[in-house]
């Protein structure tokens, strides 16, 4: 792993565990074990970076919706939402999503990554959907309303979810919005 990954992956760490705000450019130098210097050769500012993980934390959370040779579009929906949760459990909980985290704290304070937290929730609504629509037309999935919409409630419930369970230290709002989810919303 080269400097700059390093400061990205210690950067995403931080900015997860403990927000924006709370993440100071040298938290981040001495978690990557660089010098403070070697930050700004890479980014011009915190924002940059931040920029950065939200792009990172995207890719590295997208377990492939659209990849047929993951099983049925039901099963890879199913599998994508646990994946997610494990990423929390693996936290015991303490740290939600980095995207969700984001949304609540950054528009107060850059309009540039609430942009890409924003680019980044409607991609993964657009590939929610997409497996959607895919198990409706296979008929793994009844409800016939919008994909598109069934996608948009899904994620604000997990993203809703998974603060909650930040907050109680509990898996049971997850639990709740699994059962919920594959009982009455994608059945």
């Amino acid at each position: 792993m080269n400097t700059k990954e390093r400061i990205v992956k210690e950067a995403l760490g931080l900015f997860h565990a403990n927000g924006y705000s709370a993440t100071g450019v040298l938290d981040i130098t001495r978690a990557a074990g660089v010098p403070k210097g070697s930050f700004y050769h890479f980014f011009s500012s915190k924002e940059d970076l931040a920029l950065e993980a939200v792009e990172t934390y995207r890719k590295i959370t997208r377990v492939e919706l659209l990849d047929g040779a993951g099983g049925s579009a039901l099963r890879r929906i199913r599998q994508h939402l646990q994946h997610l949760v494990s990423m929390a459990e693996v936290a015991d909980f303490t740290r939600g999503c980095l995207l969700g985290n984001f949304s609540t704290e950054m528009p107060s304070q850059s309009t540039r990554v609430s942009a890409a937290v924003e680019s980044a929730l409607q991609s993964w609504t657009g590939h929610l959907a997409q497996a959607i629509a895919e198990a409706q037309n296979a008929g793994e999935i009844e409800n016939k309303a919008d994909a598109a919409g069934l996608a948009s409630f899904v994620i604000s419930g997990l993203e809703g979810s998974l603060a909650r369970a930040k907050v109680s230290g509990s898996r049971e709002p997850l639990n709740v919005f699994f059962e919920t989810v594959f009982r009455d919303i994608l059945n």
